[in-house]
């Protein structure tokens, strides 16, 4: 009897007292983790393709080869979500080590592919207002994303007229597409300012449209939005001098920098890159290191993201597929596990150039 009795009491005590049993972790059987990352990337959309497609404007043909509509872009991400992409954070796929950017697994759902969207030129440059774009990004009234345009008799504030209101729209309705809160990857350059703001040192009101900017900077950065470095003055990398080039990457950092903060991702212009001058680490690329720049990104429709030329030279370089005019109506193989091509395409296109 006693021996029911202290049995009893240890039951009571190990029910009350003692710590339960260690727990897997949580989920992770529904996720795996991996190396394997795509990268899209397009331009800043044509919002008004009435104006755009137009013949008397003279950027028709530029717009036509080298951009998408909202409704393309739209239409895209659609398909993107369909077959099992989910955004991530570019700079979630590398970490820095002994000052050399490494490869780093990404942790993604089951039956879930990583991917990162970017876009270029986001400048809205004041040579191309009224051409077809919007002309800058702003904050509404209540503190959200907007975009703003004169559209001669009146200004119009729109939240469906550019890749980040779009997405923005898209991944509220879709909140799965966002691995860990991922957005897209803005990539600036300075000479006429960014986002819409004439930033740069050489206008007179740089000051005012650097306050401006910062908030709208702020806010995207709140969101999860990324910014790279995709040069000052969007030069051709090669035709360059190494003075000249140091010049770019000071005006990076004097005028661009401090608004955005520091970035290790740099994006060739054209996608032209210049790594090695004669098998050694050529004078250039020692710059963008001293500058600190760890991730390279070119351009090219295979997909590549390694070491440049191999993995004892440890430069990591990480290729982007083109989504422009030209490349969905190549109907290209290498976009067709994205999305078909051909059923992408806006019916407002100019019908009358397969190649511009």
């Amino acid at each position: 009897m006693k021996k029911l009795i202290l049995l009893f009491i240890i039951f009571i005590y190990i029910f009350l007292f003692a710590p339960p049993p260690p727990k897997p972790a949580f989920g992770e059987s529904k996720y795996y983790y991996t190396y394997n990352v795509e990268h899209l990337f397009t331009h800043c959309l044509i919002a008004y393709p009435e104006i755009a497609f137009a013949p008397n404007n003279s950027m028709q043909k530029h717009y036509n080869a080298d951009c998408i509509t909202t409704g393309e872009f739209f239409n895209i991400l659609q398909s993107l979500y369909n077959n099992n992409y989910d955004l991530v954070n570019i700079n979630e796929c590398f970490e820095v080590i002994d000052g050399i950017a490494i490869k780093k697994k990404i942790k993604m759902p089951i039956n879930k592919k990583a991917l990162i969207l970017s876009f270029d030129d986001v400048v809205y440059d004041s040579k191309k207002m009224g051409m077809g774009m919007v002309d800058k990004i702003i904050l509404d009234q209540n503190g959200n994303i907007a975009t703003s345009t004169n559209l001669g008799t009146k200004t119009e504030i729109s939240y469906n007229n550019e890749f980040v209101t779009i997405l923005e729209s898209f991944i509220s309705i879709h909140p799965d597409f966002s691995i860990r809160g991922a957005r897209g990857t803005i990539n600036l350059t300075g000479y006429d300012g960014i986002l819409g703001y004439r930033t740069n040192h050489k206008n007179p009101n740089h000051k005012k449209e650097a306050k401006q900017a910062q908030k709208v900077i702020d806010k995207l950065k709140m969101l999860g939005w990324t910014f790279a470095s995709h040069s000052y003055g969007h030069y051709h990398m090669k035709k360059l001098s190494t003075s000249q080039f140091l010049d770019e990457l000071n005006l990076w950092k004097n005028e661009v920098e401090p608004l955005v903060g520091k970035t290790m991702i740099y994006v060739y212009p054209y996608g032209e890159w210049e790594v090695f001058d004669g098998g050694h680490i050529s004078e250039k690329h020692k710059l963008l290191n001293k500058f600190g720049f760890k991730l390279f990104l070119g351009v090219g429709m295979k997909t590549f993201y390694s070491y440049l030329p191999s993995k004892n030279n440890k430069v990591l370089f990480m290729d982007r597929k083109c989504i422009d005019g030209n490349t969905l109506r190549a109907n290209s193989k290498e976009l067709s596990r994205f999305f078909n091509p051909l059923t992408i395409l806006d019916k407002n296109r100019p019908n009358n150039q397969n190649h511009v």
